[in-house]
């Protein structure tokens, strides 16, 4: 009787003890950070996304049950300017003043809009998030990763750098090969639905043409002119998130006798997709 007695007590105590902070914990923002820091932390952390698979980190809300996962993690690493981070970055730190936020887009080249001038002062259009699309960035970003993971983890110091390196120098020989196998395109030019590909046709001299302007919908007169000149340039492929409703991608390829060709840019699997996305394009120019 003893010894049930006991249990129980022990059971009591372990129902009322507050829950303990997972000490490695880290959140991201989208599935490719997970890739990110899982290259350079390997097992050594644990990563918790806040943006689900299929959801637009443009316009994704949280989750209550996301906010008290908060609380649980050492840090949030930021992705940069997408608008989920801008709508919620506020209520995320007021709700968990401790938690420690770090934003891997300091050193990103970001692109933006075009201008408009008004009277005596110049307007300057959206900045693109899409930046960990680029090899090129995703270099940035992943020291930026590297630094705020030391930060937290510096007894990991060690293995961390070492992962770095390793991961620095897989992203610099996938940019060779891709700027290899863009050079012999005879056809720099591309459909999308969404742009999404903005630093990515940076990277590599590409013109990336988007059926969405500044998040909305093609006008009829836009649409027709993108016909117009997508039949001109012999384009007949129209690329789209996995995200996106197809219908409007549709008509288009319908109209240019061409086809619609869905892309992931959140994949998890970052470096496979940027690969992927490279092959699509090649084979859509032939």
């Amino acid at each position: 009787m003893k010894r049930l007695l006991f249990l129980l007590l022990i059971l009591g105590a372990a129902c009322s003890s507050p829950k303990k902070t997972k000490q490695n914990l880290i959140t991201v923002s989208v599935l490719p950070q997970k890739y990110f820091v899982e290259k350079i932390a390997g097992d050594l952390v644990e990563v918790q996304v806040l943006v689900p698979p299929g959801a637009s980190p443009a316009t994704y809300s949280l989750l209550p049950s996301q906010m008290k996962d908060l609380s649980d993690s050492r840090a949030w690493l930021r992705i940069g300017k997408i608008g989920f981070e801008n709508a919620w970055h506020e209520k995320i730190q007021q709700s968990n003043p401790k938690l420690e936020i770090f934003d891997t887009s300091d050193s990103t080249q970001w692109i933006y809009g075009e201008e408009e001038v008004h009277g005596d002062h110049v307007h300057q259009h959206g900045v693109d998030p899409h930046n960990w699309m680029s090899p090129t960035e995703v270099v940035k970003i992943a020291e930026l990763t590297f630094q705020a993971l030391i930060d937290l983890f510096p007894e990991h110091a060690q293995a961390f750098d070492t992962n770095f390196k390793v991961f620095r120098s897989e992203i610099e020989q996938l940019d060779q090969e891709l700027t290899v196998k863009f050079a012999r395109l005879a056809n720099r030019k591309f459909l999308i639905f969404h742009p999404a590909l903005t630093y990515f046709a940076r990277d590599y001299d590409l013109v990336q043409l988007p059926m969405e302007v500044e998040g909305k919908e093609p006008s009829p007169k836009y649409m027709s002119e993108l016909v117009k000149h997508s039949r001109k340039d012999s384009i007949r492929v129209v690329f789209i998130q996995k995200e996106f409703d197809l219908e409007n991608a549709q008509q288009l390829a319908k109209e240019l006798d061409g086809e619609v060709v869905q892309i992931d840019p959140l994949s998890e699997h970052w470096e496979a997709q940027i690969r992927e996305i490279a092959d699509k394009i090649v084979a859509a120019s032939e």
